[in-house]
């Protein structure tokens, strides 16, 4: 209503039935949206076109843009300058619509104030219609400019090798329109699903605004900073004024745990006997633990703030690259922002402050066992039995990068191809990084390598947008293999083709047509986890821990 006023022909209406309102629209072959004389919007349907015409109803158009009046400031307390932007006084019309638009959400969200933000990072860059192009050109048209270093997410197409990796120009033009004006709105050209690798990445206690559903897990848990998962186009809104509602995890008091989650018998009974055993063949696989780790946490977790107890011993050797997947694992099957580790995340690093958030959270508790490990395992692989040792399909796809490699990823699959036989010339490696990332990757030596093998790099995007072929395999019943917790979550319904999870070794071993068990070597064993020891001593997990 803000940005498109009587322009809602660019924009499809969404309107929420119920259960109830949803079943009553069932055998009937017509509906229309209607907009009653208050503003309500409302469905009638029929067997018919005539049944649903109203010609005594107002066209959905006419609820056009609210006026200011019908803002409610009531509770909200604006500064001078917010006032000033609200009436038109200073700044473009860019900015009007965006403060419009962030004090109608203060308002539904009841908070008292607006508060500066130090930075954002754009979720809503990927092309997904029209509207969404239309959406960040009139932000242009009208002037906006961010106030605050704003970061892009992926869009939907590699901007410079488009053309090179076999994308229609149907798709990379209008992605690349969209990424281009967000560009002249004033953010920088990063392009990544992972700010928190940029230099910029904010500090403990920081307020942000940031989309992107791993970025915003992760900024709160591992960075601690503080962002709620914004909507997107509300998030270039912040942007360009540079301030957000005083609500959500902004809020000390709403960062707090309602939940405990407790892995200390699985640690205890499985990891710590290991670190002893220096194993060196599960070592290898010790990278699936997290992201399923966390998947089953964000399931656990009911909607809840959880904090996580039982990892205190392994502090030491938990890397940023192991929170990463963890992270985004967790961002796929929980809603929270903000997950707490115990003695390892920011605000959970005293002991007396971690026996305050257990006590907050009222007896409310659910203690992992292997079992649950291995069944969240097999989720991530659908179709893999319990009961049976299956070998790996022949795969047609290795996808790495979701969320975007980091450098040190990249330095770890340049050591795994080394070692590796060639890669089989009928599957393909591919992986998506950011612009900053490969820089710095490719002075190292680690593109070489990996591309001498065979990898295949992509920039500017990520594997949640690449939906189609020629990056999908058109095979209607190929196999697509990651060692990402989210992709393998998310990628039967972007691709519709089949996925297995796995490391990242075994994903290696995938590409060379070597035949292995899918189920990583910790989850067939009794005490099935990996020897961190092992894996640190051996080089293999060089990476640099959080503490």
């Amino acid at each position: 209503e803000e940005v498109f006023g009587d322009e809602t022909s660019c924009v499809p209406t969404i309107i929420s039935l119920g259960r109830e309102g949803f079943d009553e629209l069932s055998g009937k072959s017509y509906a229309n949206i209607i907009c009653d004389g208050d503003g309500t919007l409302g469905v009638i349907a029929g067997s018919c076109r005539e049944d649903i015409i109203k010609p005594s109803a107002p066209s959905i158009r006419q609820t056009g843009k609210a006026a200011l009046k019908d803002i409610d400031l009531s509770t909200l307390q604006l500064s001078k300058e917010e006032t000033s932007i609200l009436e038109g006084r200073i700044g473009t019309a860019a900015d009007q619509i965006a403060l419009r638009t962030i004090c109608r959400v203060a308002s539904i969200t009841s908070a008292p104030k607006l508060i500066p933000v130090t930075q954002a990072h754009i979720d809503g860059c990927t092309y997904i219609g029209p509207g969404g192009l239309r959406f960040a050109e009139k932000l242009v048209e009208l002037g906006g400019k961010v106030r605050i270093p704003t970061t892009l997410n992926s869009q939907s197409t590699d901007r410079r090798r488009w053309a090179a990796l076999g994308v229609p120009s149907d798709l990379a033009s209008p992605a690349n329109k969209v990424g281009s004006a967000y560009l002249e709105l004033g953010c920088t050209e990063s392009f990544t699903c992972a700010p928190y690798l940029l230099p910029s990445k904010p500090g403990l206690g920081e307020d942000i605004v940031w989309g992107e559903s791993n970025a915003v897990v992760y900024s709160n848990s591992v960075l601690g900073a503080r962002t709620d998962k914004v909507a997107d186009y509300f998030d270039i809104c912040a942007a360009l004024i540079g301030r957000v509602p005083l609500s959500g995890v902004h809020l000390a008091n709403n960062r707090r745990p309602r939940i405990v989650i407790d892995i200390r018998d699985v640690v205890n009974e499985h990891i710590l006997p290991l670190i002893e055993d220096n194993d060196q063949e599960t070592s290898m696989d010790l990278d699936a633990f997290f992201p399923i780790f966390g998947y089953l946490v964000g399931t656990l977790s009911d909607g809840l703030i959880p904090i996580v107890v039982g990892m205190e011993g392994l502090s030491e050797f938990i890397t940023e690259d192991d929170l990463k997947s963890f992270c985004a694992a967790f961002g796929t099957t929980g809603t929270a922002p903000l997950v707490h580790v115990a003695q390892i995340t920011p605000e959970a690093m005293d002991q007396s402050t971690v026996e305050a958030m257990i006590d907050g959270c009222k007896g409310r508790i659910e203690r992992i066992t292997h079992r649950q490990l291995v069944d969240s395992y097999r989720l991530l692989n659908r179709g893999v039995h319990e009961d049976k040792d299956e070998k790996l399909d022949k795969v047609d796809l290795v996808a790495f990068g979701n969320p975007h490699l980091s450098l040190h990823e990249c330095k770890r699959l340049a050591e795994l191809v080394q070692s590796s036989p060639p890669k089989d010339p009928g599957v393909r490696v591919m992986a998506t990084l950011s612009r900053h990332v490969f820089e710095a990757a490719y002075s190292q030596g680690y593109v070489e390598t990996l591309e001498s093998f065979g990898v295949e790099f992509i920039n500017d995007t990520c594997w949640c947008m690449l939906l189609d072929p020629p990056i999908i395999p058109p095979d209607p019943n190929a196999t697509v293999m990651t060692n990402s917790g989210k992709y393998a979550h998310y990628g039967p319904g972007l691709t519709n083709r089949k996925m297995r999870f796995g490391s990242m070794s075994q994903c290696i071993g995938a590409a060379t047509g070597q035949p292995l068990s899918m189920r990583p070597v910790w989850l067939l064993q009794k005490r099935g986890f990996t020897s961190l020891l092992s894996c640190i001593s051996r080089g293999r997990m060089g990476r640099l821990a959080v503490r």
